[in-house]
């Protein structure tokens, strides 16, 4: 063996040591459960993912848990997991979406510590909201509000938010032949009683959720207006019954319309 060949042969030696050295277990097995599911035709049962990667049950648990809050993993009342939402969200999101994200990403942090709420940011897309960022409370780190979900428009704090600049011609194109689902027993299920409170929306400067999608979680959002009035984007904090009672609204949407205004100015760039 030459002098220049021994000595490229322990250069890809090191590399390939160093490479191993520096690479995560935790990420390696992260990785390795997501390739896992992509393939799985019908999902897998956390024993089957514990024996297809041959980890423990309780390391697998933990992945999915971590990976479920985060919204890459999703699990069926049968108790088999696949893949979630979340990985469609991210790899379909447009630069305008990722530069729109980057922007609010600081808002929502600051608004979140202040707060002490799980802060979103959310875009309308086709009849949908999709979240684009989002800022964790110490007290709520759960599932529920991950970057890439979408959201029904009509019971949500941040649909009603970006519907409120919607006109009369708008929302009924949005709404045609779509019923309204009903998720609980204050869920709004007309179109009308829609209208009623997106006017209220624009009087007060901001929308709010009272168990309307989910028992036991209300919320508040405010939209972030071009300089012609129009919706960007909104903002919105989420919480349980004790976090938000009614009396805190007001003080909520407040807070709100004051970091929607600071990121319209940052957007518009005066």
């Amino acid at each position: 063996m030459s002098p220049v060949t021994s000595e490229l042969s322990v250069r890809t030696t090191i590399k390939t040591r160093d490479s191993r050295h520096f690479r995560l277990p935790a990420v390696d097995r992260a990785m390795n459960l997501l390739e896992l599911l992509a393939v799985s035709r019908n999902g897998l049962t956390l024993s089957e993912l514990s024996r297809k990667l041959d980890i423990p049950k309780s390391t697998a648990h933990y992945l999915l848990y971590t990976l479920s809050t985060r919204g890459y993993v999703q699990r069926a009342t049968n108790g088999r997991h696949s893949l979630g939402l979340r990985l469609t969200g991210i790899a379909s999101q447009s630069r305008a979406e990722v530069d729109l994200s980057s922007l609010t990403t600081p808002y929502l942090r600051e608004v979140a510590a202040r707060v002490n709420l799980t802060a979103t940011a959310a875009i309308l897309k086709g009849a949908e909201a999709v979240i684009i960022g989002r800022a964790n409370a110490f007290q709520d780190m759960g599932g529920g509000a991950w970057v890439g979900r979408h959201l029904d428009l009509h019971c949500t704090a941040q649909g009603k938010t970006l519907l409120s600049r919607c006109s009369d011609e708008e929302l009924s194109r949005l709404f045609l032949r779509r019923e309204l689902a009903q998720y609980t027993s204050k869920t709004i299920i007309s179109l009308d009683a829609l209208r009623a409170q997106l006017a209220e929306v624009r009087e007060r400067g901001y929308a709010i959720n009272d168990e309307e999608q989910v028992r036991g979680v209300r919320a508040v959002a405010a939209p972030i207006l071009d300089p012609s009035g129009n919706v960007i984007t909104c903002i919105s904090v989420r919480g349980s019954l004790d976090q938000i009672p009614h009396s805190r609204f007001p003080e909520l949407g407040r807070q709100m319309i004051q970091s929607s205004r600071d990121i319209a100015l940052q957007i518009s760039g005066y």
